[in-house]
């Protein structure tokens, strides 16, 4: 069994450059197959550096470190991260980013962070969860199988010639009993 994951706030300079760091790595590894060296490049530099992670929380995102629970004092290397924004107008949750390093994926931590992350949503009384993801990525599946469903197909311009193919994925929240 694996041990309980725990999403950890990320309150300071030193934890955003860690996650920036994690970041490059995640996204050198994932991403560079699905959508090419350039693209990842530009990606990292526009939205995962720790300039723009400390923008993103400026404006209202938070980010979180995701460890697994024994690992928490025992190391200083966090298994992945999310980010979240809450928009209480909407009732909504976005879910930003959600990623597991390498050795930590299909090891059912994701699902725990997407357990955590509703339970989240469900306290600040939203009603549903979203987030995007690139159409040719398998996590669609894997988020289809944890409740999520497919609202629309989006082509969003990010500038610097490039486009995010993504689908827009929704859940509803049950509320607390």
């Amino acid at each position: 069994m694996n041990e309980p994951i725990q999403l950890l706030p990320v309150t300071n300079a030193a934890q955003v450059a860690q996650v920036a760091r994690m970041a490059r790595e995640v996204w050198d590894e994932y991403y560079v197959p699905l959508i090419g060296r350039a693209q990842v490049d530009y990606m990292v530099a526009k939205f995962q550096t720790a300039e723009a992670m400390q923008a993103q929380i400026d404006s209202g995102y938070e980010y979180f470190q995701i460890w697994q629970s024994g690992q928490i004092r025992q190391s200083d290397k966090a298994i992945g991260y999310a980010a979240i924004r809450h928009d209480a107008a909407e009732a909504r949750l976005f879910i930003s980013k959600l990623y597991l390093l390498a050795a930590h994926r299909k090891s059912g931590a994701g699902r725990q962070c997407l357990e955590l992350i509703e339970r989240l949503a469900r306290e600040r009384a939203a009603t549903r969860l979203w987030l995007t993801v690139n159409k040719g990525n398998p996590s669609v599946r894997a988020y289809e199988r944890l409740g999520f469903s497919i609202a629309e197909a989006i082509v969003m311009d990010i500038g610097g010639g490039y486009v995010m193919d993504d689908y827009r994925m929704e859940k509803p929240v049950t509320p607390a009993r």
